[in-house]
C-alpha cells in the first residue's frame, strides 16, 4: 500500500482508528434552523467516511442552543436531537470512520446582545467588527450554567452513538473557553482568571463535567492554539504548561492549530500564499512534552505532505478539512495510488467565503461537494451529441469534463497555446501559485476521458459552421474593465493588472494601483514584495486607491486580514474611500472623502478595476447551431469558483 505510515492504525483513548487521517471541523450549513442535519448533510459526512477517512469531526456543535457559531450551526443542547446524531453516526460508522462532534460555545463571536458573552467585559478588536458585539462578561452562575451544558452535550453524543468528542480550546475569541485561557481576552480577578491556572479552570471544568456525563472512557479531543501568535498572548512555552494540564485531566488527544483571533486570525484557516503544514513546529515541540497522540492541522493539503509528518515523528496524525471538501475520496485515492485523480485542494478559502454570505458550503475545483445525494449525481445520456467548448479555462475545462462523463463527445478549443484561461495570470501573483492545481486537476481528467483539445484557434462562426457541433459551449472569459469616464485613461504610461502580472508590459518603480480589490492587493503586493531598486535597500513604492472603505472586500475574513497585513509589511500606501478624478502625466487628481488631493512622480498608473464578460460569439452562433450555452467569465464576471460551477452546471444540462 502506498502512504504506509498514513495508513497505519492507531489508538485514541480505547478507540481503534483504522488509519492516522481525521477530516477536520468546519462549518457546512448542511442543517436546519434547529441544528438538525439535513439528508444533504448526512450524505456528505458518510461520503468522506467511505471515502477513507480514520476520524471525522463534525465542526461548530453548539452546546447551548441560544448560542450559535453560525445560524445553522450542530447542535448538542437538546436531548430531541439525539436521534438525528444517532442517524449520523450510523451514517459515518458504516463507511469506517469513527465520529466526534466538536463541542464549543461560540462566546465573543456571537454577535447578539444578551448572548454575546466573553470571559471579561472589553472590546474584541477585529478587521470586521461587525460580525462582532459587546460582549457580557459571564457571572459565576452563568459559567456554571455553560459547565453543565458542555457535560450535557457530550452525554446526549454518547447516547447517540458517537465515538467521543473534541472540546474547542484554540483560536482566541472564535471560541468562548480559547477566550477564557487566553491573557488578552481574560481580564478576571476571580478563580477564573490571573494565572495560567486560574484561567484554565473554566476548560478543565467543563472537561471534568463531560467525563463525569459522558464516561471516563469517552475520549476527548482538545483543539488548542500551539501560539496565539499576538505579541502579549499565550505562547509555546506556555501552551506546554496547559497540555500538561490537559493531560493530567484526562484527555485522549491533543489536536495542534496556530493563531488567534484577531491576530493571526488568517492562521485559523490558512489563507492562499502561507507556508504548508503551518503550525508543524507547535505540534513537533508539544510531542516531545505528552505522552498523549498530537494531531496536527494547518494547510496539510497532499498525502505525500501528511505521510511525511507522521513518518518523521512530527505527529502522530494529520487533520485536514479542506482537502475533504476538495476531495471525499483523497485517501482511498492515495492508498491505491492514484494520485493525479485527488482533487487537491487549491486553498482559494472559496468554501469559506461562502459560509461567511450564510450559504452553504462548496468547492471551486470539486463541483460535486454538497451533492452527494443520489439525483444530483452525473446521469449518462442516451443520445450523445457532438460539442464544442470555445475557451479551456476553468469553466470551459468543467463543461468539458462533466459532458464527456455523460458520454458526449467533446472539443476544447484554446485560442492560446495552453489551459487555463486567466488563471494563467492568477498564478503570478506571490500568494496566488496553488491555483495551478485547478488547472492542472482539470487538464488531467479532459486528457484522461478522451477530450480533443486543439491550442491556438481562434473561433469564428465560420469556423463553428464548417464543424457542425450539436452545441456550442461559449467560455471566453472577461477582459479588464477600463475606466474611460476617468480623464486621461488612455494615456501611455497606464496599464492594467493583468498586463502585470502577465509580463506584458513592464512598469517603474514608483506607481499606483486604482482598485484596492482582490486583483488590486495583488499587484501591489507582487510589484511592492518583490521587486527591489537595484543597488539600494529601497522597495518599489506603490500606492493603492480604492473607493470602499476597505480593501479586498469580499473575500473571506481572514485573507482580507492577511492583505492588510502584507500591504502594510510592504508599506503600501492606501487611501480607502477615495476616487480618481483625473489621471495626469505623472499622476492622479483624488478627491479623498470631499476633498481634492494631488499625487505625482508616478511612473505608471496600474487599472485593476475589475473585470467585465468578453462573448464575442454567442449571438452569431443563433441559427448556426441547435444549442448555444455561455458560460464562467464570458456570461458574468466572477470568482473561478463560480466559473467552474457554471460549467459543471452546463455539463450536466447539454
Amino acid at each position: 500500500m502506498a502512504f504506509e505510515h498514513l495508513f497505519q492504525p492507531i489508538k485514541i483513548g480505547n478507540l481503534e482508528i483504522r488509519n492516522r487521517i481525521v477530516m477536520g471541523p468546519t462549518a457546512t450549513h448542511f442543517e436546519n434552523p434547529d441544528g438538525t442535519f439535513t439528508q444533504q448533510g448526512i450524505d456528505h459526512y458518510a461520503a468522506r467516511a467511505k471515502g477513507g477517512a480514520g476520524i471525522i469531526i463534525i465542526g461548530c456543535v453548539t452546546v447551548d442552543t441560544r448560542a450559535r457559531y453560525f445560524c445553522s450551526s450542530p447542535n448538542a443542547s437538546d436531548d430531541r436531537h439525539i436521534e438525528n446524531w444517532r442517524q449520523m453516526a450510523d451514517a459515518v460508522h458504516k463507511g469506517g470512520a469513527k465520529l466526534f462532534p466538536q463541542l464549543m460555545h461560540p462566546g465573543p463571536i456571537d454577535p447578539r446582545p444578551g448572548i454575546c458573552v466573553n470571559a471579561s467585559r472589553l472590546p474584541v478588536p477585529t478587521l470586521l467588527p461587525e460580525i462582532y458585539g459587546d460582549p457580557h462578561e459571564l457571572t459565576i452562575t452563568e459559567i456554571e450554567q455553560i459547565i453543565d451544558d458542555f457535560g450535557e452535550a457530550a452525554r446526549r453524543m454518547r447516547e447517540a452513538g458517537c465515538d467521543g468528542v473534541e472540546f474547542h480550546m484554540a483560536h482566541g475569541a472564535y471560541a468562548l473557553t480559547a477566550s477564557f485561557v487566553s491573557p488578552i481576552l481574560n481580564k478576571r480577578a476571580d478563580e477564573y482568571g490571573g494565572t495560567i491556572e486560574g484561567r484554565m479552570k473554566f476548560p478543565l471544568e467543563c472537561i471534568k463535567a463531560m467525563k463525569a456525563k459522558a464516561g471516563n472512557d469517552f475520549p476527548i479531543i482538545v483543539r488548542i492554539s500551539g501560539d496565539e501568535l499576538d505579541r502579549y498572548g499565550r505562547t509555546l512555552t506556555e501552551t506546554f504548561y496547559v497540555v500538561h494540564m490537559l493531560e493530567k485531566a484526562g484527555v485522549a488527544a491533543i489536536e495542534v492549530s496556530g493563531g488567534s483571533c484577531p491576530a493571526g486570525g488568517w492562521r485559523v484557516v490558512p489563507v492562499n500564499g502561507l507556508p504548508m503544514a503551518i503550525n508543524t513546529e507547535y505540534a513537533e515541540a508539544i510531542k516531545k512534552k505528552t505522552k498523549l497522540p498530537v494531531l496536527v492541522v494547518g494547510n496539510i493539503r497532499t498525502p505525500e505532505m501528511g505521510d511525511y509528518l507522521i513518518e518523521s515523528g512530527v505527529a502522530d496524525m494529520i487533520v485536514t478539512a479542506r482537502a475533504f471538501i476538495a476531495d471525499a475520496e483523497w485517501p482511498k485515492k492515495a492508498a491505491g495510488g492514484r494520485l493525479d485523480d485527488i482533487m487537491t485542494c487549491c486553498g482559494c478559502v472559496g468554501c469559506n467565503v461562502l459560509l461567511n454570505n450564510g450559504k452553504s458550503i462548496g468547492c471551486t475545483i470539486n463541483t460535486d461537494c454538497g451533492k452527494e445525494t443520489k439525483d444530483t449525481a452525473i446521469i449518462p445520456v442516451e443520445k450523445p451529441k457532438k460539442v464544442m467548448v470555445i475557451g479551456g479555462g476553468p469553466a470551459g475545462l468543467e463543461a468539458a469534463r462533466v459532458a464527456r462523463l455523460r458520454g458526449h463527445d467533446v472539443t476544447i478549443v484554446e485560442k492560446t497555446d495552453k489551459l487555463g484561461g486567466q488563471l494563467n495570470i492568477a498564478v503570478m501573483s506571490p500568494s496566488k501559485q496553488s491555483l495551478s492545481l485547478i488547472t492542472k486537476y482539470f487538464a488531467n481528467q479532459v486528457k484522461k476521458l478522451g477530450v480533443k483539445i486543439e491550442y491556438n484557434t481562434e473561433v469564428t462562426p465560420e469556423f463553428v459552421a464548417e464543424r457542425k457541433p450539436d452545441a456550442v459551449i461559449v467560455a471566453t472569459g472577461a477582459q479588464p474593465i477600463i475606466p474611460e469616464s476617468i480623464p486621461g485613461f488612455d494615456k501611455p504610461h497606464v496599464v492594467t493588472a493583468w498586463d502585470v502580472l502577465s509580463s506584458t508590459k513592464k512598469v517603474g518603480w514608483n506607481v499606483a494601483v486604482i482598485g484596492g480589490g482582490p486583483i488590486g492587493c495583488e499587484v501591489a503586493e507582487f510589484l511592492a514584495g518583490r521587486f527591489t531598486r537595484p543597488f539600494t535597500k529601497g522597495r518599489t513604492a506603490v500606492t493603492i486607491i480604492e473607493m470602499k472603505d476597505r480593501l479586498a472586500d469580499g473575500l473571506d475574513f481572514g485573507t482580507m486580514a492577511h492583505h492588510a497585513d502584507l500591504l502594510g509589511e510592504f508599506g503600501v500606501n492606501v487611501y480607502l474611500s477615495t476616487t480618481v478624478k483625473e489621471i495626469t502625466d505623472d499622476g492622479l487628481v483624488l478627491d479623498v472623502n470631499g476633498e481634492e488631493k494631488v499625487l505625482t512622480g508616478m511612473d505608471n498608473i496600474i487599472l485593476a478595476m475589475g473585470a467585465k464578460p468578453y462573448d464575442p460569439l454567442s449571438e452569431k452562433l443563433k441559427g448556426i447551431v441547435p444549442e448555444v450555452y455561455v458560460i464562467g467569465d464570458a456570461k458574468e464576471a466572477r470568482t473561478a469558483m463560480e466559473a467552474t460551477h457554471t460549467g459543471a452546471d452546463v455539463g450536466r444540462l447539454v
